[in-house]
């Protein structure tokens, strides 16, 4: 226990016709999920050339997106790795077009993640990328940049840069925190890592990165939209000041009872921060809350985080993933603030105690309405089996299947090859890239090529795709509380683009609807808090709702099964 606490640590172009699929036979699929990542024409990879050891930031790993830069319906895939980013257009029929090259993300050297959201609501994602000693926010240009580079880079103008060459910013997020329509951003920091800062330890006599407990915390910035392509440090002002430090996930959803957002930050070894709005400002609640420590009362090594609502009863619940030893954290929202750690007895603890979690995620792979569980997995000491005999730098992904909210089961095995190959796996993004109504996975190995894992479940359950344009609130919806009820059952997402481990996802919510015939309403909350109902939605489609006019229209790019 003592060598495992020493080791605790880092822890718009013209719309295509629609895509029309054809489903595999049973027997020809050989799991849930395949990797198409070549075939599909991605070839980007990470690495570290062989070095080793490594320190505890090389072993931070990277973040992806999916985002559809230029609106034409199709998500496009965003990576960022060791040196620089990667573009890739997806062309709509299955395979992706390298564009970095007229992407202008320029940004090298240090990367760790991003963040996407539309900060000036004029209709196309803008990026957040983060380093170590840089960060830069990039403006998207519009119609795919057909006349120049598709991003602009807008960081000086903005204010958004690093505060100098030492500032280690992991994990942010796109949230309109004041209610003015404009999304403001969150920008996690993890440690304090200087030229003169510790870089590796002893371990029975073996030199390996040193645990994050060897290092003084970093503190959040949160930034406010002024509107005019600048921002302003409100930290302290909005009282994000009483973070912990050492963020290395945070994930967004809607307020209970009325209008704005909450902001969970994952903290590493440090307690987590729940940040809930109260009289014009924010109290961090997470100590009253119980989701700033595990099951045991403890710290833990918090790195990614989601809101999912994992046993239907209309309250987001939170899923964190941790160090070995300390089982990833699942709290039930029980209602007024108030959260139970249920790991243990829902099936998470058990399973994920042997290894490094950093994405956690829910997302419904199935269809059947109850969203599941995924974890990546990878060692942050790339010589840990130099250590520790039992223990290695590469792990296995881990999936859990919902049952009903009573419990979930582990289904990594049914997972497909990719499920069976360990890798080191950092970040992941979550979406529907073929519009084929199954959510699909982008994953990192961070020593080896992106993973892009199509979604094969043949379930053949209803869904429902909801893309939200806001008008007087944040033009992505980000905040928004949406419930669909069909067959008079009622299931509710929250509007986010970040969660996970320093990625940005799907801008759509994907409801899983079972065996249901019908819809009978979508309600939406807007981040305002005002509310719309809306009849007449259409099954197995992704549908346009846009504040103040409703169901403006289903999507033309929906992929029938």
């Amino acid at each position: 226990m003592l060598l495992a606490s020493l080791l605790a640590g880092c822890r718009a172009a013209q719309a295509p016709s629609a895509v029309r699929t054809t489903p595999a036979s049973a027997s020809a699929v050989p799991g849930l999920f395949r990797d198409v990542a070549q075939e599909a024409g991605l070839d980007y990879r990470w690495g570290h050339g062989g070095k080793s050891p490594l320190n505890i930031l090389e072993t931070l790993g990277h973040g992806c997106a999916f985002l559809d830069y230029d609106q034409d319906g199709f998500l496009d895939i965003l990576l960022v790795g060791n040196r620089r980013c990667a573009l890739y257009h997806n062309l709509g029929n299955g395979h992706f077009q390298d564009v970095t090259a007229r992407s202008g993300l320029t940004l090298e050297g240090g990367l760790f993640g991003v963040a996407v959201g539309d900060y000036d609501n004029d209709g196309y994602p803008d990026v957040y990328v983060t380093g170590y000693g840089k960060c830069a926010l990039y403006h998207n240009r519009g119609k795919g940049g057909a006349s120049g580079p598709v991003f602009e880079d807008v960081t000086r103008k903005a204010g958004l840069g690093a505060r100098g060459p030492y500032d280690v910013v992991t994990a942010a997020a796109f949230v309109d925190l004041d209610g003015d329509g404009r999304l403001d951003l969150f920008a996690g920091r993890y440690i304090v890592f200087k030229p003169d800062t510790i870089r590796f330890c002893k371990y029975q006599g073996i030199l390996a990165g040193c645990g994050v407990k060897n290092y003084t915390p970093d503190f959040p910035r949160v930034y406010r939209n002024n509107g005019d392509g600048t921002f302003r440090d409100m930290t302290q002002a909005w009282g994000f000041d009483s973070a912990h430090g050492r963020c290395l996930g945070v994930a967004v959803r809607a307020a209970d009872g009325g209008r704005g957002s909450l902001v969970y930050a994952a903290n590493d070894e440090e307690p987590g921060d729940l940040f809930v709005p109260k009289g014009g400002r924010y109290a961090n609640l997470g100590t009253s809350s119980g989701t700033a420590f595990n099951r045991d009362g403890l710290t833990q090594g918090g790195m990614g985080v989601d809101w999912g609502d994992f046993n239907d009863d209309g309250r987001p619940d939170l899923a964190v993933s941790t160090f070995q030893v300390e089982p990833n954290s699942l709290y039930r929202n029980d209602g007024g603030d108030m959260y139970t750690e249920v790991g243990a007895t829902l099936g998470i603890a058990a399973p994920t105690s042997a290894y490094v979690a950093w994405t956690a995620k829910f997302f419904d792979y199935d269809n059947d309405g109850w969203p599941d569980l995924f974890f990546t997995n990878g060692h942050s000491q790339d010589n840990v089996h130099q250590v520790q005999p039992d223990k290695s730098y590469a792990q296995p992904m881990m999936l859990f299947h919902n049952e009903q909210g009573r419990l979930f089961t582990e289904v990594s095995a049914q997972g497909g090859p990719a499920f069976a190959h360990p890798i080191v796996g950092r970040g992941a993004a979550f979406g529907d890239y073929d519009n084929d109504g199954r959510v699909d996975m982008l994953v990192v190995d961070e020593e080896g090529r992106a993973l892009l894992l199509h979604n094969e479940d043949r379930s053949a359950n209803h869904w429902l795709g909801v893309r939200l344009i806001g008008t007087q609130s944040n033009r992505d919806g980000i905040g928004a509380r949406v419930q669909v009820t069909a067959d008079g059952k009622t299931y509710t997402q929250d509007a986010q683009l970040a969660g996970g481990y320093i990625s940005a996802h799907d801008p759509r919510l994907h409801f899983g609807l079972g065996q249901a015939r019908r819809i009978e309403q979508i309600v939406v909350r807007w981040p305002n808090g005002k509310t719309e109902t809306l009849r007449e939605v259409p099954l197995d489609a992704y549908v346009e709702i846009t504040e103040g006019k409703g169901l403006t229209r289903p999507s033309p790019q929906t992929a029938k099964k």
